[in-house]
C-alpha cells in the first residue's frame, strides 16, 4: 500500500502546485518550458506508481459490499465524465459553461469509481482523487475567469462522440485492462474493484 500512497502525494501534489500559489515561482525558477519538462516527468513518476502500488495491493481487504445502485450509477458517470475530459481540449459550449469540465470529469469519475468499489486499495485510490478534484474545483471557481470563446456546436459533438466513444471502449476491455468486468460486458465473477 505504500507504492500507491506514495504515488498519490506525489501525483496529487504535482498538481496542487497552482492551487497551492506555487506555480509561478517554479516556472520562474525554471523557466516555462523547464517547469513543464519537470511537471511532466514527475507526473508521469507519480502516475507509473499509482499504477504499480494497485497492482500491488491487490487484494486488499474488503471495507464493505457496495449495492448494485453504485455500478449502475458508474455506468452512466463514467461515460459523462469521459465526455467533460474530452471537451476540456475542444472549443466546447461545455468548457464554456463549465469553465473546469477535466476537473469536474474527474471528481465525477472517481467519485463513480469509489461508490461501486469496497476493497481498502480503491477507496484509497479513489477517494483521494476524488478529494483533490473536489478541493481543485472549489478553488478554480472561487478564482473566477471565463473563457472568450464561448464554443461551437461541432466541438459539442466531436467531444460527446469521442467521450461516448472511450467510454465504450474501456467498458468492453475493463475486464482485459484492470481485472474487473464491467456490468453486461463479461462475467460478474471479477475480482473486486473497477
Amino acid at each position: 500500500m505504500g507504492v500507491l500512497v506514495t504515488g498519490l502525494i506525489v501525483f496529487i501534489g504535482i498538481h496542487s502546485l497552482r492551487m497551492l500559489g506555487l506555480r509561478g515561482a517554479f516556472a520562474r525558477m525554471l523557466g516555462e518550458t523547464g517547469f513543464f519538462i519537470v511537471y511532466s516527468i514527475v507526473s508521469a513518476v507519480g502516475l507509473a506508481l499509482i499504477v504499480y502500488g494497485h497492482i500491488l495491493a491487490h487484494p486488499s481487504a474488503t471495507v464493505w459490499n457496495p449495492p448494485v445502485w453504485t455500478r449502475s450509477f458508474a455506468l452512466v458517470a463514467v461515460p459523462i465524465s469521459l465526455v467533460l475530459v474530452v471537451a476540456a481540449y475542444l472549443p466546447t459550449h461545455i468548457r464554456s459553461l463549465i469553465r473546469h469540465p477535466m476537473t469536474l470529469g474527474i471528481f465525477l469519475w472517481a467519485v463513480a469509481h469509489f461508490l461501486a468499489n469496497g476493497e481498502r486499495a480503491s477507496l484509497i485510490l479513489f477517494g483521494a482523487l476524488g478529494a483533490w478534484s473536489l478541493l481543485t474545483l472549489v478553488t478554480a471557481y472561487a478564482r473566477g475567469g471565463q473563457f472568450e470563446d464561448s464554443g461551437n456546436w461541432g466541438a459539442d459533438f466531436v467531444a460527446i462522440v469521442l467521450g461516448l466513444g472511450a467510454a465504450a471502449a474501456l467498458a468492453w476491455f475493463h475486464m482485459q485492462l484492470f481485472g474487473v468486468a464491467v456490468v453486461g460486458f463479461a462475467s460478474e465473477t471479477a475480482p473486486p474493484g473497477i
